[in-house]
């Protein structure tokens, strides 16, 4: 405000200085050649319009017409009014505010002109920082793509077709710059996600949800597959009201992570079954133990309890000879169990040895319905032969093999009912003996049939089972069958249908 009170100021000085000096040369020029007294006056309008505006120069205008009145207007200051000079001062006047007035609005025009300039200089400028700014980021940007070669980030149009493409992408990819251009993003999904739609689905999830995310497969130029981690954000043009102009992806091959994942997975899953097959064998084997127990207690309480009685002598002839049977059977028994644990262990430390030779399969299957005959006289089960007398000579150990037919004899016999039957059948093939036993027993459940040749494993473990032993037997039995090169195998059509057991031994000699 200050500084614009002293720019009036000047400029009302320069008027007045502008009237005095036209009013001293006029009277000097009026002296000299009787000129007229206009001309001057109207330079220090001119001067003071034109260089302090409208206000200055009307004061200039003022000033001047007052001193021509005063000084050379003699008429008029006695009141004695001359037409001529009274139209000359009006003129002057006249002439003189239009010359303020042009004055101001050529004042005015070049203010606007400056202050016009002055704001294209500054637009020019504030243009040339933003192109310099434009172009810095975009060399930026463009730096900050090509340098990332652990992404792969690529541009596409509205309708997914790739328009840009980084090095990261061609590292990852496979696909050089000039072989993708133009393709559509599709080409990097599996052909199932294709099926699917999956491309698609990232588009239109990216337009409305303003970006899609997933982890998938991918496909690589060479068919390879990599677990990849990607973005799909929409590229919108705000000054367009957001009119979508197209798509930028940003991938990560996560190939190791993924890998890395599974097989910690897979390890934890093996360490669970590892875990629940020792803890079912720890449980497997408290059983046995206890059923152990149990199997070697009884028959010893029979023996203890009929010796004691012999002792006393209070038996008669009848009652020994009962005794003395009972004490035999039970010690038969207990000797049966202890050959067992003998062999499982046998089994288990891997010095189970044969005592090789010439074995005739009939003689063997013979000798074992002798030993196990007393059972199916108990029980009154019928035991049927069918045997082909024309079988050749097995190379084997005659005991472990009738072992084997006792077991399995005894077992069918066990889980057959009183007055049932049991069929046993040696027949040959092209390359092998094979012995069948076939019961109509209790049979096998489904459940229990892939654990049916495991030690420490029954169908029923508990010590209040109907069938007594220690189940060692077809464990025992499929060891040995094994050692003769042969196999064995369990069929059942389920509980109460019976089981056959099937024994296939190799014809070879040494």
């Amino acid at each position: 405000m200050q500084k614009l009170r002293r720019s009036l100021l000047k400029s009302y000085n320069v008027a007045v200085i502008a009237v005095v000096l036209a009013l001293m040369l006029t009277q000097l020029l009026w002296q000299v050649h009787n000129l007229t007294i206009y001309p001057l006056f109207f330079a220090a309008v001119m001067v003071s319009s034109w260089y302090g505006g409208f206000k200055p120069g009307l004061l200039a205008t003022i000033l001047s017409t007052f001193v021509c009145a005063y000084f050379y207007l003699p008429l008029i200051s006695t009141l004695a009014v001359h037409n001529n000079a009274l139209v000359g001062l009006v003129q002057f006047v006249l002439v003189s505010l239009l010359i303020c007035a042009l004055n101001s609005m050529l004042r005015s025009a070049k203010a606007l002109a400056q202050i016009n300039a002055l704001s294209s200089q500054q637009n020019y400028e504030r243009l040339l920082q933003s192109q310099i700014k434009l172009r810095t980021s975009e060399e930026r940007y463009r730096l900050f793509v090509e340098g990332v070669k652990e992404y792969a980030i690529f541009m596409m149009d509205i309708n997914g077709l790739i328009t840009d493409w980084n090095k990261g992408a061609e590292r990852i990819l496979g696909y050089q710059e000039a072989e993708i251009i133009g393709k559509h993003f599709s080409c990097i999904f599996l052909p199932q996600d294709i099926a699917r739609g999956k491309p698609e689905s990232a588009l239109n999830t990216a337009v409305t949800d303003g970006m899609s995310s997933y982890n998938r497969w991918h496909l690589c130029k060479d068919g390879a597959k990599f677990w990849g981690s990607g973005v799909v954000i929409p590229l919108k043009d705000e000054t367009q009201d957001g009119k979508l102009q197209g798509f930028a992806k940003i991938l990560q091959d996560l190939t190791e992570r993924k890998q890395a994942e599974e097989e910690r997975e897979q390890l934890l899953l093996r360490e669970q079954a590892a875990r629940a097959s020792s803890e079912a064998a720890n449980r497997s084997k408290d059983d046995f133990l206890a059923m152990v127990s149990h199997e070697l207690r009884t028959p010893m309480t029979s023996i203890v309890g009929w010796v004691g009685m012999l002792q006393t002598g209070m038996l008669d002839d009848s009652k020994q000879k009962e005794a003395i049977e009972t004490v035999e059977r039970n010690a038969n028994l207990q000797l049966q169990l202890i050959e067992d644990l003998l062999d499982i262990s046998r089994i288990v430390r891997g010095e189970l040895s044969l005592s090789k030779e010439n074995v005739d399969l009939v003689a063997v299957i013979n000798a074992a319905i002798e030993i196990i005959q007393y059972k199916s006289d108990a029980k009154c089960i019928q035991i049927k032969c069918v045997l082909d007398t024309s079988q050749e000579i097995i190379w084997g150990d005659f005991e472990r093999l009738q072992q084997v037919i006792c077991n399995l004899l005894s077992n069918a016999i066990k889980f057959t009912p009183n007055n049932g039957r049991v069929e046993i059948r040696l027949s040959n093939t092209i390359f092998d003996a094979q012995i069948q036993i076939i019961d109509t027993g209790l049979g096998i459940s489904p459940e229990f049939m892939p654990y049916i040749f495991e030690r420490f494993r029954q169908a029923d473990n508990t010590s209040t089972r109907s069938n007594k032993g220690l189940g060692l037997g077809l464990a025992i039995s499929h060891h040995i069958v094994e050692l003769h090169g042969g196999t064995i195998q369990a069929e059942s059509r389920g509980i109460g249908r019976g089981a056959t057991f099937t024994v296939k031994l190799p014809f070879s000699t040494e």
